[in-house]
């Protein structure tokens, strides 16, 4: 019983700690009074909290299962739950951190990526580089291998395959593409910046879940024989490595896109 009781009420204390570690590095960074190395730095701590909440609310579990007792059942409960739902965010990052190759800046055309045109006015020297360099040189599968390689490789070529889209009803393919992406871009939850119809653009930018990294996106519609397609790029502003997320969110526009 004494086992059973402590293990729910460290559990609970633990995840406690962990929220309110978690919390300082994320309202820290989000209102830069904490460099985003620091708030990484604390959510180290954090996470490892969330682990020992975890492990204690499954003792709490496996004692309460035996012994089919009660004792501890709300801290128990709360801990478990809340471990759970705490730890899918930072060890999913760390995950796609591992799986994912470290591109802070994708484009589905790496031969004629989009440019930034109004998001480029909100950069910073400090920021990364406006200008897509597809031979840069990343490790992906223990070599060295140029971006441009890596994404044409990336899920046999699930980002740069050209994804052409024909309207049979529609005079104006290029038109009717662009409208579409502009839905899904919204539909998406992501802020527009710009957008031209003429020109075929479309700006906007996304942050984060929890550190509230800002990325930008712009797409191109351009005509592709008799029907169009849109080109998509998406960058961190200052990451050097977003463990996969500007890849996450090409792919994710890419998946709603009809």
């Amino acid at each position: 019983m004494r086992l059973q009781l402590f293990a729910a009420r460290a559990a609970f204390a633990a995840l406690i700690l962990a929220l309110l570690l978690a919390a300082v590095a994320v309202v820290g960074v989000r209102l830069d009074r904490l460099s985003f190395g620091t708030g990484l730095a604390l959510m180290a701590p954090a996470t490892a909290l969330g682990v020992i909440a975890l492990f204690g609310a499954l003792t709490w579990l496996w004692r309460a299962a035996g012994r089919n007792a009660g004792e501890g059942k709300r801290p128990g409960l709360i801990a478990l739950f809340g471990a759970l739902a705490f730890l899918y965010v930072p060890l999913s990052s760390s995950w796609y951190g591992l799986v994912m190759p470290p591109i802070t800046d994708v484009s589905t055309d790496t031969d004629n990526p989009p440019h930034f045109v109004a998001l480029a006015k909100l950069r910073t020297p400090q920021m990364n580089p406006l200008g897509f360099d597809g031979q840069a040189t990343i490790p992906y599968r223990g070599e060295q291998r140029t971006i441009s390689y890596v994404l044409h490789e990336f899920k046999n070529g699930e980002i740069t395959r050209p994804y052409p889209r024909f309207f049979p009803r529609s005079e104006a393919p290029v038109k009717t593409l662009f409208w579409r992406s502009f839905e899904t871009v919204k539909r998406l939850g992501w802020r527009v910046a710009a957008f031209s119809e003429k020109d075929g653009r479309i700006e906007a930018t996304t942050r984060s879940p929890w550190f509230g990294r800002v990325f930008d996106i712009v797409l191109e519609v351009r005509p592709a024989g008799a029907g169009a397609r849109v080109a998509v790029r998406a960058e961190s502003r200052s990451d050097r490595d977003d463990h996969g997320y500007a890849l996450r969110l090409v792919r994710k526009f890419l998946a709603a896109n009809p």
